[in-house]
């Protein structure tokens, strides 16, 4: 395919020799790739952008870009993406770049800093748009499969082709980073068109997304049937600060406004509970009922199945479960009822976690999730990736990408786990980030550099040992720096060495947690024994 692009290139009159040539040059080549023919993609512009501040089509202006030649293509039926390509100083990399919930809008926020570093960078709507308040897309077939499955794949494609006829040549390393809808997205990636990326950054991934949606549910038909049991910000805040005056320090540390494990924490909800009279400063037997289902798994009533992990201690500040946050229904109720009930007016109430949970994990589930465990044919070829997940997450639960984690190790077979454990490290690590939020954000240090790590990995073979997380304060790096620290590679947990500040990285070491990933791992078997009809084992 990339030698009829330039084949077509050639008889208009711009050999691949002169594109190269002429991109650093502002409107030559650039332009001349609006004649680019392709059965699969049409370019609708191509233009050179001036050095300095960009107004994107999202409304904000992106200050201090570089030259670049901006394409915008469409692909049928529906998919429109934007490849943007340095006019110099090209670093001979391609960075893909995820979206966030439904999508439906090119992400020009995460194409600013690619391109800023050097990179060509692509990104899609994947495949409709976010106008479309009512998410009538998700009953279109086709445009449900692109946002649940093609889109970064066919964009990706067609954007190598782009590359090559402007600069005559591909790139020569590509990346994909991605959080949240754009973590599901780079796993997706990985699992099932792996020779489109050689690094892949999944944050917060939400690839396991039906059964996120059904902990939407969960909760939400708890506060339905006892409205009492919803948990303002005051409550939440009070549990929160319950949980670490109960847990923080157990490891060492103390002070901090999060859990470094909160796997190791345990907190009776019974300590708040209200006495007779009073009125503030405790919680209620609904709303204490309301933080058990919260921390409880997603189980099928009847088969004692564990469909999804329950929310960690020491998130619960961010608690948009526990708080009736329609917004957040709102992503089941278009999901399920489009594309599983065929009725936009379902109503969420009338979930059913056994019989519609079956439902969905047929007619919905293998179109959009990215929950394979088999990575083999990544790995085969020399594909790296990182992901990472905030302890304290807000959206998603964090232990569901140590779950994930430890399938892939289980599926290797075997029965040395610690065997599996190591070759699953040679291309795959797990970073669990204390104190992260989604994505970003999260009472923790929750800025770090993931591109970088997995560039150097694939690279020059540089495995990640740790990577340093930084808190700015307020979160913003013009105000300084709070605190850093290290993030270890799962099972590893950073540990401090006893003396020095707690605020500096340099006085932790990541340490192996044999304890708490056998006990994960036990957990993760006990999960398949139920799935297969084994008796239900405690958790």
């Amino acid at each position: 395919m990339v030698s009829c692009v330039l084949l077509v290139l050639q008889t208009a009159g711009v050999t691949g020799a002169t594109a190269a040539n002429e991109a650093a040059h502002p409107g030559s080549s650039c332009a001349a790739l609006t004649k680019l023919s392709s059965p699969k993609a049409e370019i609708t512009s191509a233009r050179q952008v001036p050095r300095g501040g960009y107004k994107a089509p999202d409304g904000r202006t992106y200050r201090e870009l570089p030259a670049f030649c901006r394409v915008t293509a469409t692909i049928a039926p529906s998919l429109t993406f934007e490849v943007w390509m340095p006019a110099a100083s090209w670093n001979r990399r391609l960075q893909g770049v995820g979206n966030g919930g439904f999508a439906g809008q090119i992400s020009y926020s995460a194409m600013a800093p690619a391109l800023a570093a050097g990179y060509a960078t692509v990104s899609t709507d994947t495949g409709h748009s976010a106008s479309d308040t009512a998410n009538s897309w998700i009953s279109n077939p086709a445009q449900l499969e692109m946002w649940g499955r093609t889109s970064i794949h066919l964009m990706t494609v067609r954007a190598k082709e782009i590359l090559a006829a402007h600069y005559g040549t591909g790139p020569k390393y590509s990346y994909f980073v991605g959080g949240s809808t754009g973590g599901r997205q780079g796993m997706i990636e990985a699992q099932y068109y792996p020779e489109d990326y050689d690094g892949i950054v999944s944050k917060s991934p939400g690839m396991d997304y039906t059964h996120a949606m059904m902990a939407v549910l969960w909760t939400s038909q708890r506060l339905a049937q006892s409205p009492g049991g919803v948990l303002r910000e005051d409550d939440r805040e009070l549990l929160n600060e319950a949980v670490l005056a109960a847990c923080s320090g157990r490891d060492g540390v103390r002070g901090d406004p999060f859990l470094n494990d909160p796997r190791d924490c345990r907190f009776p909800l019974e300590r708040l509970r209200c006495r007779d009279g009073e009125t503030g400063g405790c919680l209620t037997a609904e709303q204490i009922a309301t933080a058990e289902r919260v921390y409880a798994s997603v189980t099928n009533p009847r088969t004692g199945e564990h469909l999804y992990p329950g929310f960690s201690r020491g998130s619960e500040s961010a608690w948009h479960y526990a708080a009736e946050d329609p917004a957040l229904r709102s992503y089941p109720q278009a999901l399920f009822g489009r594309a599983v009930f065929d009725d936009a007016n379902w109503d969420w109430r009338t979930f059913d976690f056994d019989k519609d949970a079956a439902l969905v994990e047929k007619k919905l589930a293998a179109k959009i999730d990215a929950t394979s465990t088999d990575l083999s044919r990544f790995a085969a070829r020399g594909g790296k990736l990182i992901m990472t997940h905030g302890w304290s997450d807000d959206y998603q639960a964090a232990t569901q990408p140590v779950e994930y984690y430890n399938r892939v190790l289980l599926d290797q077979g075997g029965h040395d786990v610690r065997s599996s454990l190591r070759d699953v490290q040679e291309f795959y690590r797990l970073f669990m980030v204390p104190g992260g939020g989604h994505v970003t954000g999260g009472p923790g240090p929750n800025a770090f550099d993931a591109l970088s790590a997995v560039r150097s990995w694939v690279e020059r073979g540089t495995a990640p040992k740790k990577m340093v997380a930084t808190k700015y304060v307020g979160d913003l790096p013009e105000n300084g720096v709070a605190m850093t620290r290290p993030l270890c590679p799962y099972p590893q947990v950073a540990r401090y060495d006893g003396s020095g500040p707690t605020s500096e990285a340099d006085n932790f070491r990541c340490a192996d947690d044999w304890a708490d990933f056998a006990a994960d791992v036990a957990r993760e078997k006990g999960a398949a024994s139920i799935s297969r009809g084994a008796p239900s084992p405690r958790w």
